[in-house]
């Protein structure tokens, strides 16, 4: 458990710069910390709490908080989460793993080699296309058990949103993401509060690093890192997938 806990900060960091580092923290908690995948991610979706309230109010402290644009993608997400959390448990988690691989590998390597330039870049998108983004990654992340930005700082690298603007909206969207999960979690006994919140210190200060780390970066650097970090990610969710 210690372990885990070592692990927490550096997670942060990466959800406050990059937004996908917590899809590390559930099977950390699993493969170090010896809790069923349950009640990994119901203790993974408390800690997340804390990150998404530091990762935003950091944000948001230096006025880098898209807060129509990511009001919009949550309008669509809550609900949808709710749906997605249904299906859950009618496809096995190894397919559920290799979508997500794919996805998140895919869009990482394309705007690595193939939008390396961000010259033409999109500061929002349609209200109709942002609400509609915002419930297929709602009904996506309570599909696959992740937080949100997994699926949603892809999508929006991908169609030319700027790296910094993806990732602070990313921030915003995991909270009713992830508190409607933790809600969900504890009615079944799979949430350990007590190491959830210890994680979700630990992990909020290492988001609050990433948040100013981020928007220390200029944006073609920051796309780039946010990038490659996908490709990481991407190739770790295929041993997940491996080994489910």
């Amino acid at each position: 458990m210690l372990a885990v806990l070592l692990v927490a900060v550096p997670v942060g960091v990466l959800i406050g710069t990059v937004g996908v580092g917590g899809v590390v923290l559930p099977p950390a908690l699993t493969w170090l910390g010896g809790l069923d995948v349950h009640a990994a991610a119901g203790t993974s979706s408390w800690a997340f709490l804390f990150t998404g309230i530091v990762g935003t109010l950091g944000y948001a402290r230096r006025q880098a908080m898209p807060w129509r644009f990511g009001g919009l993608l949550t309008l669509g997400a809550a609900p949808a989460a709710i749906g997605g959390a249904l299906v859950n448990g009618l496809l096995p988690a190894a397919v559920l793993w290799l979508v997500l691989a794919v996805v998140t590998a895919g869009s990482g390597a394309y705007n690595l080699w193939f939008r390396a330039k961000t010259s033409r870049v999109r500061e929002d998108l349609p209200v109709a296309a942002t609400v509609g983004i915002g419930v297929v990654v709602g009904f996506g992340s309570a599909l696959t058990g992740t937080g949100g930005p997994v699926l949603l700082v892809p999508a929006l690298l991908a169609l030319g949103v700027p790296a910094l603007t993806t990732v602070a909206a990313g921030q915003l969207i995991q909270l009713p993401l992830v508190g409607f999960a933790t809600l969900g979690y504890a009615a079944h006994g799979s949430v350990h509060f007590g190491l959830g919140t210890l994680l979700g210190v630990l992990a909020g200060l290492g988001a609050l690093l990433g948040t100013y780390l981020a928007q220390r970066l200029r944006q073609q650097h920051l796309h780039r890192v946010v990038s490659a970090a996908l490709v990481v990610f991407g190739a770790f969710l295929f041993v997940l997938a491996a080994r489910s």
